[in-house]
């Protein structure tokens, strides 16, 4: 208790996902918690740490399930490329692989199609996102709502930039 208060008292940007790793590892719910609760105040920062490219794929994919994430979509994007680039090295897997627990967690409808068009380049040097997700989000789009995707990949987080489809998205939109 004492160990879990102390890391609570001293939470940084650079130490916050080495802390979450820990207390997923080490089952401690409540400094997990905390741990989210901190990445979702300073995400921008936080998706730009070494510690952040170092956690693990299920613990990545808890972090991206977050509406409160304060980051846009695309920068998001961004950093779980970086970060599957990295697990990929290390565990020596390929980059679809070892990437595709998180990448079922980006919210692709919400990317701009100038966006998407970008992310399918990319996307042909790596194979980091399944092309049937990229599909979706070109079928939200095309279809001005959100059908066939999950609603939770069509909701903007907190950090999300507006961007004009978005209202087609929203489950509310007429």
């Amino acid at each position: 208790q004492l160990c879990v208060k102390f890391i609570k008292d001293t939470l940084s940007v650079e130490q916050v996902c080495e802390a979450l790793q820990a207390a997923v590892t080490y089952g401690q719910v409540d400094l997990q918690q905390h741990c989210l609760d901190f990445i979702e105040g300073c995400t921008a920062a936080v998706v730009r740490t070494q510690g952040f490219r170092e956690l693990s794929d299920v613990v990545l994919a808890q972090v991206l399930r977050s509406d409160r994430l304060a980051v846009d979509e695309l920068d998001l994007v961004q950093a779980v490329r970086e970060w599957a680039h990295v697990s990929s090295a290390v565990l020596e897997r390929p980059v679809p692989e070892v990437a595709a627990l998180p990448v079922r967690e980006l919210r692709l409808p919400l990317l701009a199609p100038s966006e998407l068009v970008t992310l399918e380049s990319y996307n042909q040097q790596d194979l980091l996102i399944p092309v049937e997700n990229i599909a979706a989000a070109w079928r939200a789009h095309a279809l001005r709502r959100g059908s066939g995707v999950p609603s939770r990949l069509c909701r903007p987080r907190r950090g999300t930039r507006p961007r004009d489809h978005h209202r087609h998205l929203e489950p509310h939109a007429k």
